[in-house]
């Protein structure tokens, strides 16, 4: 990958971190939505694509059938999370899929040299996102 791609990628990346926060911080409701439904539709989408990009990987022949199966299972426990009807029950669950995401790809690159900072960015957003699920969670309680 070129350092332009490298770039590229970590400036999106890091820019899919700010709607959590944005939302986090915004006003209970705005223009009558309810920011923590659209926190949790936003988590839920993204650990969904997250997942998608296992399933990618896992095409081209750089990951087994474990990771295929794990994509799925997360990609259906982000979208079950929003029918529950309990916000700080589905957030914290995301947050756990978003750990499990992580999780997945550190193992799924451990030995690919190649995409060490590709492994390293994914800590950092992870840790940006997990950083603001917290404080939603600190916000339902």
């Amino acid at each position: 990958m070129t350092p332009m791609s490298k770039a590229t990628s970590t400036l999106l990346t890091y820019a899919g971190a700010l709607p959590f926060w944005l939302l986090l911080l915004a006003p209970a409701s705005l223009f009558g939505i309810d920011m923590v439904e659209a926190f949790l539709a936003y988590g839920a989408v993204i650990s969904a694509f997250m997942a998608g990009t296992l399933w990618g990987v896992a095409q081209r022949g750089g990951a087994g059938l474990a990771t295929i199966i794990a994509s799925n299972v997360l990609a259906l426990l982000s979208f079950a999370t929003l029918l529950l009807q309990q916000p700080a029950l589905s957030a914290g669950l995301q947050l756990i899929v978003f750990g499990l995401l992580l999780l997945a790809d550190r193992i799924v690159f451990a030995a690919d040299v190649g995409q060490r900072w590709y492994v390293r960015l994914r800590t950092g957003v992870t840790v940006v996102v997990a950083i603001a699920y917290v404080a939603m969670l600190y916000r339902l309680a």
